[in-house]
């Protein structure tokens, strides 16, 4: 499952958590944070665990660097490098599925109310998707303190689970829209089939 399912919101009422998260991502021209995200297949209770750094900017901007690979996504084009494989893919976003990612909830607090059922359990949101889809079952974000995004779980309609934690919100300046259009050394970004 790709890191693209990523992050949203807190408590009750969901509507104005999910405001008072973006808010608080607005809150900084871009962040950065570490990641550890844990992939746990269908019927197992441990997976397999990496760790990175997360660079985002709203609203539309993210960056996964993992140890040997980067995944981002940039306005409606998704990118992932494996500079040891020395491959680079990149598929076009269509607005539905955009809409239904947890960036696009956290950011777009409208794009959350109409993709998804919000629930509130705490500083818990739970995110059921209004439509069935091949991909998500149930995201769960359970928010800091500075509600900022403490842990994220995506339960896939298979059974699999990608846990995130984050830590170390850091804000950052301006970041450019190159380090979100990642390619391998020497090259141009690699683009969709489709242009």
């Amino acid at each position: 499952m790709s890191p693209l399912l990523l992050v949203v919101a807190l408590a009750a009422p969901p509507v104005a958590e999910l405001e008072a998260v973006a808010v608080a991502l607005r809150a900084s021209p871009a962040w950065e944070a570490t990641f550890t995200q844990r992939y746990v297949p269908a019927g197992f209770t441990r997976g397999t665990e990496e760790t990175g750094t997360l660079l985002l900017r709203p609203p539309d901007r993210v960056r996964f660097e993992y140890s040997r690979r980067v995944f981002a996504v940039r306005e409606t084009v998704a990118r992932l490098i494996d500079v040891e494989a020395g491959t680079c893919e990149a598929v076009r976003l269509a607005q539905d599925t955009l809409d239904r990612l947890p960036l696009a909830a956290i950011l777009d607090p409208g794009a959350a109310r109409s993709a998804f059922q919000i629930e509130a359990v705490d500083r818990t949101l739970i995110l059921t998707p209004r439509r069935r889809t091949e991909g998500i079952s149930r995201i769960e974000v359970r928010l800091g303190s500075d509600n900022l995004p403490a842990d994220v779980v995506v339960h896939d309609t298979t059974g699999d689970r990608n846990e995130f934690r984050f830590q170390r919100w850091r804000r950052r300046t301006a970041l450019p829209d190159s380090i979100f259009s990642p390619s391998l050394p020497g090259e141009l970004p690699c683009m969709p089939e489709d242009g």
